[in-house]
């Protein structure tokens, strides 16, 4: 037996119900004198719900990197071209135009080592100051729903979780049971390496 079927069979409110009993929970009853103060109760609560559901969705992000050990490369062309144009200049001025052959060629070869560097998604991410999080959670979750909302909807586990999470939570959900082989892994690795 699942923990879904498990889930279901002890299940004894039926789904309307549970579902009234949680809003008066948090929006108490509404009568005509309060509903404006229960209209911006509610508001609030699904800012603070959007709030939380980008940060689980960040932690699914952040696992899902360190699950599949992701590295990813990031430019630094400004910063190559400045030192290259540096060591050009500084050989120019002591060599003259043997200096600058040397320079270039010295400015290229840090060039190159500096324009790549190579770090771990989870880093990444972990340093992402928190008002850039809701832009990175956007664009994270398009690109997975793009690539992934046709495998969610074949797979009813995946189709029923998709009901309550983000598509990143049934993708880390997907993941960590290995209900994703092959080419929908590389797919979901090459997601998480060319979205930065």
């Amino acid at each position: 037996m699942t923990w879904l079927s498990s889930l279901s069979k002890s299940a004894s409110v039926s789904p309307a119900d549970h579902i009234s009993k949680v809003k008066e929970g948090i929006f108490g009853s509404t009568n005509s004198k309060s509903s404006t103060a229960s209209t911006a109760t509610q508001i609030s609560t699904s800012q603070s719900f959007a709030n939380v559901d980008e940060e689980v969705d960040y932690e699914n992000l952040q696992h899902l990197a360190m699950k599949r050990e992701i590295k990813v490369t990031i430019k630094k062309g400004t910063q190559a071209g400045i030192v290259a144009g540096l060591s050009v200049m500084t050989g120019v001025i002591v060599a003259g135009p043997v200096g600058a052959m040397a320079g270039g060629a010295v400015g290229t070869a840090m060039a190159v080592s500096l324009s790549r560097n190579t770090v771990s998604l989870q880093s990444l991410l972990a340093e992402t100051p928190e008002e850039k999080r809701h832009q990175v959670i956007q664009v994270f979750r398009e690109s997975f729903h793009e690539e992934f909302i046709d495998t969610v909807q074949s797979n009813p586990e995946l189709k029923l979780l998709l009901g309550g999470m983000t598509i990143l939570g049934v993708t880390r959900y997907a993941v960590d049971r290995n209900l994703l082989q092959g080419e929908q892994l590389k797919r979901v690795d090459g997601i998480l390496k060319n979205v930065f």
